[in-house]
């Protein structure tokens, strides 16, 4: 009797067990989950700042915005000092976009996010200033960020008139 009764309680103590390794699993996926959750977070947020601060760089300074102006239209037409700081600010901007385009392909990113920045790389590709400048430092990006601007610019137009082209832009004279 006494055996059984031990039987029983050992029986009752490996289920007890069981339950408490099951639920220990299913605590760790939901924390698991949670922790991707704010990784995702914290990526797109990074990402974000990231980009807002190469704005920032347009918008604070005339000589830079009309730079970009300029650039975007024609690279090839810039002074071997312009076509260089033109280059070093679109190979800041398009790192920071090939960063966010690897987290996007890792499911690191927000996809609503990546979605406004790929609709303002597919824009951006469409700039024949920036097609030229893209022909001229391609090997500075990744093979693979490369095959995507690549199949963005086969995707999407150049556009003939450049969307901020002004006869004279006061401001950049």
């Amino acid at each position: 009797m006494r055996a059984s009764r031990l039987r029983t309680a050992v029986s009752v103590g490996e289920l007890v067990a069981a339950v408490a390794v099951v639920l220990s699993v299913i605590f760790v996926g939901i924390e698991i989950r949670q922790n991707s959750e704010a990784q995702m977070r914290a990526a797109t947020q990074a990402a974000v700042s990231d980009y807002i601060g190469s704005l920032e760089r347009i918008t604070e300074s005339r000589d830079i915005a009309c730079l970009y102006v300029r650039g975007a239209q024609d690279f090839g037409a810039l002074s071997g000092s312009e076509r260089l700081r033109f280059s070093a600010f679109y190979m800041s901007f398009y790192y920071q976009l090939q960063q966010m385009h690897r987290l996007a392909e890792e499911g690191s990113l927000d996809p609503e996010t990546w979605a406004g920045f790929e609709g303002l790389l597919r824009e951006t590709t469409r700039y024949p200033g920036v097609r030229q400048w893209f022909e001229v430092r391609r090997e500075w990006f990744g093979p693979g960020f490369q095959a995507y601007i690549d199949g963005l610019m086969r995707t999407s137009p150049a556009i003939e008139d450049y969307v901020f082209a002004d006869a004279v832009d006061p401001a950049c004279t």
